[in-house]
């Protein structure tokens, strides 16, 4: 189904209160059926030392972390870090941040809620701030308003996970659809 698509990045997550959840273990073993140019995220949540160890060790290529703004940490993990923010005001003001991380993850205040954050009123000059950074922009993204989401911010990514999936998952047709309208827009 991603192969089909022509995506770049799969995602998973490795946080157990998540109705997403995988463990590293069946992470590995799903990543084994990606098209090897496909690159793998660990989505995690404030991970604790283990778990970095373990996603590492399970030659991961990025790791994206939520809730968690340890510098000391974060420069200490030999993978690249998507370092991801629920946008808020409180959020608009960074900390200097860890030349590991590789991009900023603009999500939504309530992360897997499938709701955008407000993106009439992002200060866009914030970016300023980032513009070393690649930016992924995650929240409540759809097929309906994935190009406008990208016309206002010019991600390097886009993140999708609630609106393309189904009874059973993710619904290879919704995909397909939300994926179409990224290329379109490219």
């Amino acid at each position: 189904m991603l192969e089909q698509n022509k995506v770049d990045y799969a995602g998973f997550v490795i946080f157990s209160p998540s109705k997403r959840y995988v463990s590293v273990e069946r992470a590995v073993e799903l990543k084994k059926q990606l098209n090897p140019k496909i690159r793998t995220v660990a989505v995690t949540v404030a991970p604790d030392r283990k778990l970095i160890d373990q996603i590492v060790e399970a030659d991961f290529n990025i790791i994206q972390i939520h809730k968690d703004l340890d510098m000391k940490k974060i420069e200490k993990i030999p993978i690249p870090v998507w370092l991801a923010l629920q946008i808020t005001e409180e959020t608009l003001t960074l900390p200097a941040l860890s030349d590991n991380i590789r991009a900023i993850l603009l999500d939504a205040p309530e992360y897997g809620s499938g709701k955008t954050f407000d993106w009439e009123h992002f200060p866009l000059d914030v970016r300023r701030q980032w513009q070393d950074r690649e930016l992924v922009l995650a929240g409540g993204l759809n097929a309906d308003n994935v190009g406008r989401g990208m016309k206002l911010f010019h991600p390097a990514i886009v993140d999708v996970s609630s609106s393309v999936e189904g009874e059973q998952g993710k619904d290879p047709e919704k995909i397909r659809k939300f994926v179409r309208k990224v290329r379109e827009y490219e």
